[in-house]
């Protein structure tokens, strides 16, 4: 009476491993939908047959006790029937029973009533079983919960916080509190945009000019910024500009502080545009202007805004915000100095955050930054001049927010769930266009060649007759970071009519997203194999099939790595015969086995190797090779998922082609997703015909796919988690449900792209 749980990607191949276990006639007793995919409850037919069948042929109840319905076919008790009598069914159709003698001592006699008995004891064993199985769902509030109250009490908002949480991977589950809080301040800290270099601010120049409510602190930044200038590159190239003629002496506070550095200072009427007075600064490198504080409810705005608009020089608006004021007025804030700029031909890209040292919470504020994109310059954090301004540092900014998270009696941090993810309409829109950027800077800046597929997909909305002129210049580019080349076979893919391009993988097995097509490659395999080491810098290669004795002898003289693979019935001498390599897996020495990730699940890979010598046509003498054979299961399942076979030199070291046999193993599945890419492109504008442009996007996609699954990076995780949000419903941790995902994410920046060509004529 075991009942065996099983877990697969989905119902099919759950109910492979139900078969390869039980067989085909388990019992199904349950199944439902998990978070990793399918789950099954079973057990195996004959356990029912064992109580059903139990002495058949000495039960003799009276025909008034035993209804004809429970009997089988063989004798025995009918299932259907047996669980009627555990819910209670038979006893209602039950007749009274006749009184008759007992032919077998009362130990020995199998009644209805018995395995009735059995049969819920068997249920309940099976709802005992689920609500164990459902316990980690039901046991706490899970890191979500956790991380909302703390997002919520360190002043960021409703808003904000559901879209991060919504992309929290399932990988996450069961870690420790460390790492998932480190995973939200890694989230916050790639959406909070700070200036890409130093001193970009000041070292650009031109005209900056400084705007906010009143009491931000715009007159005293604006020395701060002018002292760093001066203390960088002298005062000649200086001015200062001021526009607030309201507040009394501002004007005379502005000019000590230009008297002390030596620069030139300029006072302008708060009617009067900026303009008429550019025109006698265009010697000067960099102009700042101190503007008059002007709240944003307040109707004259959108007028002082106008003002500095400047016709002869561009002018740069920079936004100075009060870390100390809550989070719903520094958003009105934002929003409408953005309204305004806009509203006269203006742009409001950038800010300085004051006041850090008077905010008990940076919550509302950085949540403001990110969600409206504004770049952040500087901090500034006390009234000395100029060391209380510093570059904005979003490590530590995120750092303090989260820090601030504790309970506040004037933040509701114990919001619902409800409430957090209520339909938000455009602003959530909003939030999918931030995830989109920060998976492509991700992207970028970790996977070598992504920057070449991106390319790529750019010239497939171009017509197709510029296609291959604008491919060529993509395949002369070298991936950084890759250690061997894997060789594909020179054959067409199953169902296709395109050869499957070279990939180079990094030191981890992981493949650059950069495809190399045969045709594009000299002729011969040492000359191709001279390139690659040449070229790209590999010093292994991963083969489709055994290199002939020439070009293993060039091999071994450059000292160059390699491993083939082989089949089964692939033939080698051993003492002196000539054997097919799976009759010899008995004859080989077990090393150390390894874990990896295969086709989508966790997987155990047993590894032996045994010496043999090459068997070919023409050969004198074989070579002294190294046979290897792999057996791969599932890690939880032990149900063989496939074996594999491959041959490497003797020279090489164990650990090396333990090491290659492991990356063949990793991109396994590479000719399965670049054929269901292919397929997938297939509907794509210009795409629809079948060029060499769609073979290399389909192969750098697949390629991209496999190496997300496998890299186990925190970035990895979290353009994962980003990817299958994507996806409908909640999907595994697949190659296949990535690559989908991608294709989204690169059609989504395309028309982005042109969404922006477009508004900008």
């Amino acid at each position: 009476m075991s009942v065996k749980r099983f877990l697969g990607a989905n119902s099919r191949e759950a109910m492979r491993q139900v078969r390869a276990l039980l067989g085909d006639d388990a019992l199904i007793l349950a199944n439902r939908p998990v978070e990793d995919g399918v789950e099954i409850l079973a057990m195996a037919d004959d356990t029912g047959d064992a109580m059903a069948t139990s002495e058949p042929a000495a039960r003799e109840a009276p025909p008034a006790s035993r209804p004809a319905a429970t009997a089988g076919s063989n004798g025995g008790l009918d299932w259907r029937a047996a669980h009627r009598a555990s819910s209670g069914l038979m006893a209602q159709r039950a007749q009274p029973a006749v009184e008759a003698p007992p032919t077998r001592p009362a130990a020995s006699v199998s009644t209805p009533q018995d395995f009735a008995a059995l049969s819920q004891q068997l249920l309940g064993e099976m709802q005992e079983m689920r609500e164990m199985l459902g316990q980690q769902d039901r046991a706490g509030p899970g890191p979500a919960s956790d991380l909302r109250r703390r997002l919520l009490a360190s002043g960021f908002g409703h808003e904000l916080v559901a879209e991060l949480l919504a992309a929290l991977p399932s990988e996450l589950a069961g870690t420790s509190l460390e790492n998932q809080r480190a995973w939200l301040q890694r989230q916050l800290v790639a959406r909070l945009a700070v200036a890409s270099e130093p001193e970009a601010l000041l070292d650009q120049g031109g005209v900056i000019a400084l705007v906010g409510p009143t009491g931000v602190g715009k007159t005293t930044t604006t020395a701060k910024l002018a002292a760093r200038y001066v203390m960088r590159h002298g005062p000649e190239q200086a001015v200062l500009v001021t526009t607030d003629a309201y507040r009394i002496g501002a004007q005379d506070q502005l000019r000590i502080y230009a008297d002390l550095m030596g620069i030139e200072m300029h006072a302008l009427e708060a009617d009067r545009p900026l303009e008429s007075l550019l025109p006698q600064l265009v010697d000067k490198h960099l102009v700042i202007v101190d503007t008059v504080g002007m709240s944003q409810r307040d109707r004259r705005l959108l007028e002082q805004i106008a003002h500095l608009r400047g016709d002869s020089r561009a002018v740069r608006l920079v936004l100075l915000l009060n870390a100390a004021s809550q989070g719903e007025t520094i958003d009105e804030v934002v929003t409408t100095y953005l309204q305004s700029a806009r509203a006269v031909g203006g742009r409001l890209e950038d800010a300085i955050l004051t006041k850090q040292d008077e905010a008990a919470r940076l919550g509302g504020a950085l949540d403001t930054l990110i969600r409206h994109g504004l770049t952040l310059h500087f901090v500034s954090h006390g009234q000395r001049v100029p060391e209380d301004l510093g570059l904005a540092d979003a490590q530590e900014l995120i750092r303090e927010a989260l820090e601030a998270g504790v309970p506040s009696p004037f933040a509701d941090a114990q919001a619902d769930e409800s409430q957090a993810s209520a339909s938000r309409g455009a602003p959530a829109l909003l939030g999918q266009g931030r995830a989109l950027g920060s998976i492509w800077e991700m992207l970028h800046a970790q996977v070598p060649g992504f920057a070449t597929l991106a390319d790529a997909w750019a010239i497939s909305s171009l017509p197709p007759s510029l296609h291959s002129e604008r491919l060529a210049p993509l395949h002369e580019r070298v991936p950084a970071s890759v250690s061997t080349l894997l060789w594909a076979r020179s054959s067409t893919l199953q169902g296709e009519d395109w050869v499957l391009p070279h990939l180079a993988v990094d030191d981890e097995g992981r493949p650059a997203v950069q495809p190399f097509p045969e045709h594009r490659l000299m002729a011969g395999q040492c000359a191709r194999m001279e390139w690659a080491e040449t070229t790209l810098g590999v010093s292994a290669h991963l083969l489709p099939r055994l290199p002939d004795a020439r070009a293993r002898a060039w091999l071994q003289a450059r000292s160059s790595g390699w491993l083939s693979q082989a089949q089964g019935n692939s033939r080698v001498l051993y003492r002196a015969e000539r054997l097919p390599l799976a009759g010899l897996a008995n004859e080989a020495q077990a090393i150390e086995p390894a874990l990896i990730r295969y086709r989508g699940q966790a997987a155990k890979v047993m590894l032996s190797r045994l010496d043999v010598l090459s068997y070919g046509a023409g050969e004198a003498s074989g070579d002294a090779l190294c046979a290897w054979f792999a057996e791969v299961r599932g890690r939880d399942s032990g149900m063989m998922l496939t074996r594999r076979y491959a041959l490497s030199p003797a020279w090489w070291s164990i650990e090396s082609g333990r090491e290659a046999l492991l990356k063949q193993l990793y991109n396994d599945e590479l000719p399965t997703l670049a054929r269901q890419a292919s397929r997938q492109l297939a509907g794509h504008g210009p795409l629809a015909i079948d060029s060499e442009l769609r073979v290399f996007m389909a192969t750098g996609i697949a390629a991209l796919a496999l190496h997300l699954e496998h890299a186990e990076d925190d970035w990895a995780m979290d353009v994962r988690a980003h990817l299958l949000r994507l996806q409908a419903g909640r999907r595994p941790r697949r190659a296949k449900s990535l690559l989908e995902g991608l294709i989204q994410v690169l059609d989504a920046r395309e028309a982005i792209r042109h969404f922006s060509e477009q508004a900008g004529r």
